[in-house]
């Protein structure tokens, strides 16, 4: 079988991560990050250098008192925390990103690059599906290749009914494990005000990542073949104009930059793109973003690996 592009550039990506760079992407993404399990299992990385916002618990004493400066010691820990990736699987996702890929795709894809970071990490992931009938949790075990072959499993066999984006908000509120990152995607016409304080809601208590996929223009004239996922009709050429087409996206880049701002004011991220391979280069500026000084050689790691990528 003929493996996705994207999906080959997904998995190049993780293969250049090391340990302390996961753990530093994740640390931009939710805080500093405390295990559940304490105490046995712990592997052993590296020592560096103590760098402010660090864990204090990671202070090796006797190697600092060597040093004359406190040392920190890196650990793998077998398991972290459990990842919670929410995906709308809705009719409404059958329908067209502007790089002629289903939302779904694209949203499915971006969901598989939190993955990868996070089980380079040793996280739990629970995995779920919602549509207006049903909310369905996967919980997960397993390393990536197995997540991806889950994932496309349950994508293939989806009847999809439509949207209930309250629904799947409330399951999010009703996670009971703080802290723990919560991750949905959907597409840009999901959200509207009725759902802020929600969103306000799940960000008080877990760090949140919004993935919100652009949609095709209907009015764009470029568009030749634009399709209702409701009604299955299609829109008629004599709708469309490059005057309509700039209004759409106009109000369209408003009304992101508005969420985008709701968001930020709740401590949350949105991560926004209009096809996987834009949504995958958003995801490694998104990671790559440090907010202490990291090592010199994993600050440019990941600029570099992006450059790479998108060749």
């Amino acid at each position: 079988m003929i493996k996705d592009p994207i999906h080959a550039k997904i998995e190049a990506f993780g293969s250049h991560l090391t340990l302390p760079i996961v753990q530093k992407a994740l640390g931009n993404l939710k805080g500093e990050h405390i295990s559940n399990q304490y105490g046995h299992g712990y592997d052993y990385l590296d020592l560096r250098p103590y760098e402010p916002g660090d864990e204090a618990q990671l202070i090796d004493w006797k190697a600092s008192g060597r040093a004359g400066r406190p040392i920190i010691i890196n650990k793998q820990r077998e398991v972290n925390s459990t990842i919670w990736l929410m995906l709308d699987v809705s009719s409404q996702m059958s329908a067209s990103a502007r790089s002629g890929e289903t939302l779904l795709t694209v949203a499915a894809n971006a969901l598989r690059m939190f993955a990868l970071l996070s089980l380079k990490r040793s996280d739990n992931i629970s995995l779920v599906l919602a549509d207006s009938k049903t909310i369905t949790r996967i919980p997960f075990t397993g390393g990536y290749p197995k997540f991806d072959h889950t994932l496309t499993d349950a994508l293939s066999s989806l009847h999809p009914a439509p949207r209930d984006m309250a629904s799947l908000l409330r399951y999010a509120e009703s996670i009971h494990s703080r802290h723990s990152l919560v991750v949905i995607a959907t597409d840009d016409s999901a959200m509207d005000a009725r759902h802020e304080k929600m969103i306000s809601a799940i960000a008080q208590d877990h760090p949140f990542v919004f993935i919100s996929v652009e949609p095709v223009n209907p009015f764009d004239p470029a568009n030749t073949r634009v399709q209702d996922a409701r009604n299955g009709k299609y829109m008629p050429a004599f709708l469309k104009s490059n005057s309509r087409a700039a209004e759409i996206d106009a109000r369209s880049e408003v009304l992101a930059l508005a969420f985008d701002k709701a968001l930020t004011r709740e401590g949350a991220t949105l991560l926004r793109g209009s096809s996987s391979d834009d949504m995958l280069n958003h995801f490694i500026r998104l990671v790559s973003t440090r907010q202490n000084s990291p090592h010199p050689h994993q600050a440019s790691l990941l600029p570099r690996l992006g450059d790479s990528l998108r060749k």
